[in-house]
């Protein structure tokens, strides 16, 4: 069986940019853990990566360091504004997680691979499958995520 990667979903968005957009974020979860120091690091990292997609960059509310790298934004589905604090919070628990985990050395960390890792997978697949494009953070924090218009300043 093989999984045909739709192009977009119904509201324009690139599933591929949505995974990279998360990549990125982890990225930075990941450099933040072991640069800073021991428990600054992995709490900083748990902290964005709950809340990140409820930053306001110069203007452009609604959007991680990844989102926003590929011009993409969280949006409510029922407000249709920019996500919040709340709305990340909510729509970002099951990656926060595994994060939390992260923050105990030895076996946090191996808390946070068994449980991260498949739910990861599950986010992806939702992603890819859904036909809204709608992960199950989505589906907690009626949230959805769209491109931002080309003209907007990164």
């Amino acid at each position: 069986m093989f999984l045909v990667v739709p192009l977009n979903t119904p509201n324009g968005v690139n599933p591929l940019n949505r995974v990279l957009a998360k990549l990125i974020d982890l990225l930075l979860v990941f450099l933040l853990a072991i640069l800073l120091p021991y428990p600054i690091g992995p709490v900083c990292g748990f902290i964005y990566s709950i809340l990140g997609d409820g930053l306001d960059f110069r203007g452009q509310a609604g959007a991680s360091l990844g989102k926003r790298l590929l011009r993409l934004q969280v949006v409510h589905t029922l407000e249709k504004r920019p996500a919040g604090w709340k709305d990340s919070l909510l729509r970002n628990a099951p990656v926060g997680v595994a994060t939390f985990f992260a923050i105990i050395p030895i076996w946090g960390w191996l808390i946070a691979v068994l449980i991260g890792l498949p739910l990861m997978f599950i986010e992806v697949y939702l992603i890819l499958t859904v036909e809204t494009g709608h992960r199950l953070g989505d589906v907690m924090a009626d949230t959805e995520v769209v491109e931002v218009l080309k003209d907007s300043s990164v």
